[in-house]
């Protein structure tokens, strides 16, 4: 993850104006980031953390909304001590601190959009490594398509019109909330896909394979895309995945 995401659900009048200065990237940020980066690696990276579950969940980029009974991981906190039990401090960029075939259930949400596409790749990679085979992953990202149907003058959520244009809108979307990549179904699910997983597919909103992964977050539904993707049950075993147009 990268020094400028930000968590919060919600907006404000600076995310929203083509002036704000509220996103832009200085050295200042820059250095601190790698600075606890760095140290959060040599010293506070560890395996996740056991907790009192049958199953392990993982909650991926979870920012202050975490779940009861899952691992909720994010960026290393500087005062670590705060965090509770069930708080895994990683640093996405990189591998990730676990064993292989050990997540039940995988939820992201708008998290890989903070990472460039070569990272990106990288982690989905990680996420197949340490799911269990047979289980699901559910990502959530922004939409590209949803954003080009407003810059296009199509028919979009009314929250779109907080934007006075669609170029400001777009320009938001590429460069604010420390937004590093761009998805939309066909470039995730042929990113899923290349990695390995199968029955790739774009899912509507709280609809899914695995119940226990529906968690999506109803202030951002309008602007998202949601998609799901299975690890094969053994390995080189094939299933027909969704087709991608």
């Amino acid at each position: 993850m990268h020094p400028l995401k930000v968590r919060n659900v919600g907006f404000n009048n600076d995310d929203y104006s083509l002036y704000s200065k509220k996103y832009q990237i200085n050295l200042k940020k820059l250095i601190k980031f790698e600075i606890i980066s760095f140290f959060g690696r040599i010293f506070l990276s560890k395996k996740p953390p056991a907790i009192d579950s049958d199953y392990k969940y993982l909650n991926l980029g979870c920012g202050s909304r975490q779940f009861d009974g899952w691992i909720n991981a994010d960026f290393f906190k500087v005062r670590f001590w705060r965090t509770l039990k069930s708080f895994w401090m990683l640093d996405l960029r990189y591998p990730l601190n676990c064993e292989n075939n050990y997540w039940d259930g995988i939820f992201t949400e708008h998290t890989i959009e903070h990472l460039y596409p070569n990272e990106a790749q990288k982690l989905l990679k990680e996420l197949f490594r340490t799911l269990k085979r047979g289980c699901w992953l559910r990502v959530s990202v922004p939409d590209l398509r949803k954003y080009i149907d407003y810059y296009l003058g199509k028919p979009t959520d009314e929250k779109f019109k907080k934007w006075p244009s669609g170029t400001e809108a777009v320009r938001a979307l590429t460069q604010n909330w420390g937004h590093r990549s761009l998805w939309d179904a066909n470039l995730l699910k042929n990113c899923l896909q290349k990695i390995g997983f199968i029955n790739v597919k774009e899912v509507e909103y709280r609809k899914g394979k695995d119940e226990n992964l529906i968690m999506d977050v109803e202030e951002r539904k309008w602007e998202s895309l949601y998609v799901e993707a299975q690890k094969p049950l053994k390995k080189g075993f094939a299933m027909k995945s969704e087709k991608v147009e």
